[in-house]
């Protein structure tokens, strides 16, 4: 605490004359210059770098500096002026921990030489860094690829592909199957011009087999094969499956080796052989493979209504009109189906075959009668409830074909007339009035075939209808339509 009485205040202490406290001389240094004997100081020099290699520094210490207090039972503290701080290394001198003062010293910038020498000795440090991490990289590859090559045993499925084993490349299918195909060129009378189509020679005497659409109302039908042009003949044909007979006066054809399309697998090769766009472009040959087996796909006539079912082969391989009536062929160069539609314009890669085991026994009943009936293997016509049939709303009049004009008692589709032979024979009558089938509701004679169609011959359905104010429901029976 800080005195602060006045000389009278404090009796008879003696007052000491006030003398600044010397600095204390320190060994091997001059004696402190008095005003009178000042030197004249030479310029001001630049100061001299620091040794490089100091041993001694004046020791410094931590304390705070702050104001100088003289406590109580103690001489004045001298006061010492510290010399300026130098901007060299610091000096360490003998004795002194260095690791706390050293951490807490900043040195400031390195010269020009210590910058570039720590520069070299990093390129070097990097460069022998990345040089062990890619020794030590490449060593884990090659490991990898010698453990995979001998410490791992793969399987490998494949088919053998061996001369022997009768697989076919895309040429060698084509080079045995084309002379057995041939170009079909139908005229038909008044304007109506030509169409083409594609066959398939089934014996070495002249029996080709094609599409029945292909030959469909023909009046003239010329067979080409090879370089020779033949009239033909039909022999017979089955509208239902869409195949048909020709024969041509030849001998010495080539025929086609067919194969088993109950061995198909979805996947596997197929190549299709045809006329697609006339005989300019006769035997062109597409490939692709077997998309689906046993496809069951709905012919519609022109007028929309569907009249058949057909269980084809789907295939990807490029088929056009032109191919029709050709043969679709596995990858051991056998006739496994016969091209008959593409399915629409707008869809590619959609191709339908009518499977060989089928056709076949309709093609040799055709040769031997003239006819077949056995359609059912490869085609069955539209099963149907057997009426004839109308939208009708509640409350609307309408004509029955017995010339009775009724009211409808509630909306669905009025059966008109039942046709004798039928499933419905018996069960509906005229007047009736057809809510459900199978449960579904119906308003439209569309409708109702909607529901039919995805039925088969022998198939049955549930029929809920509205007669004289009440509603019953009936099993019907579907059969074939008989054209």
């Amino acid at each position: 605490m800080e005195d602060i009485r006045t000389p009278e205040s404090q009796g008879d202490e003696p007052k000491s004359p006030e003398v600044p406290p010397k600095r204390p001389t320190l060994p091997d240094e001059p004696p402190e210059s008095t005003p009178e004997n000042i030197p004249e100081m030479p310029p001001e020099k630049a100061p001299e770098s620091p040794p490089q290699n100091p041993t001694e520094t004046p020791p410094t210490t931590g304390d705070v500096i702050g104001p100088e207090i003289d406590l109580p039972g103690e001489h004045p503290r001298p006061n010492i002026e510290l010399p300026p701080r130098p901007h060299g290394p610091r000096i360490i001198s003998k004795g002194q921990n260095t690791t706390e003062q050293a951490y807490r010293w900043t040195y400031g910038e390195e010269s020009p030489a210590e910058n570039t020498k720590r520069r070299e000795t990093g390129v070097l440090t990097y460069a022998i860094v990345m040089t062990i991490a890619f020794a030590i990289c490449f060593t884990l590859l090659l490991g990898v690829l010698l453990y995979d090559r001998h410490g791992i045993t793969r399987t490998v499925f494949v088919r053998d592909l061996a001369s022997d084993s009768g697989v076919l490349t895309i040429p060698e299918i084509s080079e045995k199957v084309r002379p057995s195909v041939v170009c079909i060129t139908v005229k038909y009378g008044g304007i109506v011009g030509t169409s083409v189509g594609t066959g398939i020679i089934m014996t070495e005497d002249g029996y080709i087999a094609t599409n029945y659409h292909v030959i469909e109302n023909g009046n003239i039908i010329t067979v080409t094969a090879g370089r020779n042009e033949y009239l033909a003949e039909v022999v017979g044909y089955d509208e239902l499956s869409d195949l048909a007979v020709l024969k041509i006066d030849a001998a010495g054809l080539t025929p086609a080796e067919f194969g088993d399309s109950d061995s198909l697998i979805v996947g596997e090769p197929a190549v299709a052989i045809g006329t697609p766009a006339g005989l300019d472009y006769a035997e062109t040959v597409t490939n692709g493979i077997i998309s689906a087996i046993n496809r069951n796909v709905k012919i519609y006539d022109r007028s929309g209504v569907m009249v058949k079912k057909m269980t084809l082969i789907q295939t990807n391989a490029t088929v056009n009109p032109g191919n029709s009536g050709g043969p679709l062929i596995n990858e051991y160069g056998q006739v496994i189906g016969i091209v008959t539609m593409k399915l629409a314009d707008d869809f590619e890669g959609m191709g339908f075959a009518i499977p060989i085991n089928g056709a076949l026994t309709i093609l040799n009943e055709i040769i031997e009668i003239g006819s077949s009936g056995s359609s059912t293997q490869v085609a069955q016509r539209r099963a149907i409830l057997g009426i004839v049939a109308q939208g009708i709303f509640e409350g609307q009049s309408y004509e029955l074909d017995d010339g009775r004009t009724v009211k409808a008692g509630t909306t669905g589709v009025i059966v008109a007339s039942v046709t004798p032979g039928y499933g419905a024979e018996g069960k509906l009558l005229s007047g009736d009035i057809i809510t459900q089938v199978d449960g579904k509701n119906v308003y439209t004679v569309n409708d109702v075939m909607d529901i039919v169609n995805n039925k088969s011959a022998g198939d049955s359905v549930l029929v809920r209808f509205y007669r004289d104010g009440r509603y019953h429901e009936v099993t019907v029976q579907l059969l074939p339509e008989v054209p």
